[in-house]
């Protein structure tokens, strides 16, 4: 599945959801900090951890994590500059948290980016010496147009409160690779 756009709308969930399966409760779920809320602490996309295996095909791996990407900016964007419509846009997304390994980064909010980090490091093999790397780089700058999108549509018509353009702006601030995307 190389389109980033059908992944997102017609597999992401299935596949976020096959992924929290394998992760244990406590970490789920940080500590049942709240079990509505899910957190990714970054060591579970890591080689390391077999959280990712049940994807065998390189291109749908690029796609969960941009999506995961696109998941997590919008969370953050979210919280940080539009706190008073945080909870109701929590209520209508449910998006994962992305955070750090216990004990000491489980408290911190990693930013999206990161996630392209984690699921190309290994603690054993070392980043950036593994035979399993992903680029992420090239579908992420043709996803570029999906997210927005996607960003634009779910303001218009779930949260109309929010300008949806204001917010992408927001959420493009915080790409990598775009001046690349600026090219094409």
């Amino acid at each position: 599945m190389d389109d980033f756009g059908k992944y997102y709308n017609e597999k992401f969930r299935e596949d976020l959801n096959r992924f929290f399966d394998t992760i244990p409760e406590n970490s789920k779920h940080h500590d049942n900090y709240d079990k509505t809320t899910y957190f990714i602490q970054y060591e579970r996309l890591t080689h390391d951890h077999p959280h990712l295996n049940f994807i065998s095909n390189p291109q749908e791996k690029i796609n969960l994590g941009i999506a995961l990407f696109l998941s997590v900016l919008v969370d953050e964007v979210c919280y940080t500059y539009y706190m008073p419509f945080y909870q109701e846009f929590k209520k209508l997304t449910n998006y994962p948290k992305f955070i750090g390994n216990c004990p000491s980064g489980c408290h911190y909010h990693f930013h999206p980016t990161d996630i392209f980090n984690a699921m190309n490091f290994s603690r054993y093999r070392g980043e950036g010496q593994n035979e399993n790397r992903i680029n992420f780089h090239d579908q992420f700058i043709h996803a570029i147009p999906v997210m927005e999108k996607e960003v634009k549509e779910f303001f218009r018509r779930y949260l109309i409160s929010i300008d949806g353009n204001e917010f992408w702006q927001k959420c493009y601030n915080e790409l990598p690779y775009k001046e690349l995307s600026e090219i094409i």
